[in-house]
């Protein structure tokens, strides 16, 4: 599982550089922050400000977005640490919250918390939404997503790449929406015959027949059947630091 306590540090850590390059004072960045909040409609009580900057607690959805349009940094970097910090005007899988990509039907996106699930319920989730969430941990999703969405916590090497390229390795974290549309070269939670169990594959094509690939090469391609089910599609990532 996700370490709350160093993603909290490592937030707040972040949340001061930003700061100090955006010119606020140390002493008293506290009410600057919550007067800037209460300013664009954002209200959060000093205290929940307080909790942010001593790596007490991760700012809410809301709070998030307000502090890096003011701060002018990404929320992935700001959330998570992914870079670049700043916004370079790039489109890709960590940049869906402009709205612009075609997959994104903004009726049904929106930012928020996803449940960190187990892999065995990602594969109920391909049946219907799985509702039992009780004791899961809930991360803020850093790219917009369906109500539906979750995230999983990636187990072994076969998604790392051992060259250059984009590479998910075991404790990468993917958020996964089932309600956005695949097409070749995405990477898909699918679920395979004979097993309860999902897996993280790339959809690729070849002579009019989809297979799930593996990024790692030492991993085999899995044929696509009819009992093949695609559960979802992975919209972003980020590793914990």
């Amino acid at each position: 599982m996700v370490d709350k306590n160093e993603l909290r540090a490592a937030f707040t850590a972040r949340l001061h550089e930003a700061l100090d390059d955006a010119g606020v004072r140390t002493r008293g960045r506290g009410a600057d922050i919550h007067k800037y909040l209460k300013s664009v409609g954002v209200n959060k009580s000093p205290q929940a400000v307080s909790k942010w900057l001593n790596g007490d607690a991760l700012a809410e959805a809301d709070s998030m977005v307000a502090l890096c349009s003011w701060l002018k940094v990404r929320r992935e970097w700001l959330e998570y640490g992914v870079l670049p910090k700043e916004h370079t005007g790039e489109s890709n899988v960590h940049h869906l919250s402009n709205g612009n990509d075609s997959n994104i039907r903004k009726i049904t996106k929106r930012f928020g918390k996803v449940p960190l699930i187990s892999w065995v319920q990602a594969g109920a989730w391909c049946e219907a939404n799985f509702e039992q969430h009780d004791g899961e941990t809930w991360l803020s999703c850093p790219v917009a997503i369906s109500e539906s969405g979750y995230a999983l916590k990636v187990l072994g090497d076969s998604m790392t790449n051992p060259g250059p390229g984009r590479s998910y390795p075991t404790g990468c974290i993917i958020f996964v929406d089932p309600e956005a549309e695949t097409k070749t070269g995405d990477r898909v939670i699918a679920r395979v015959p004979r097993t309860n169990e999902a897996t993280f594959k790339v959809l690729v094509e070849d002579a009019g027949r989809q297979f799930l690939k593996p990024i790692n090469p030492q991993y085999p391609i899995i044929d696509i059947t009819e009992e093949t089910h695609i559960c979802g599609k992975v919209v972003g990532s980020f590793i914990p630091e």
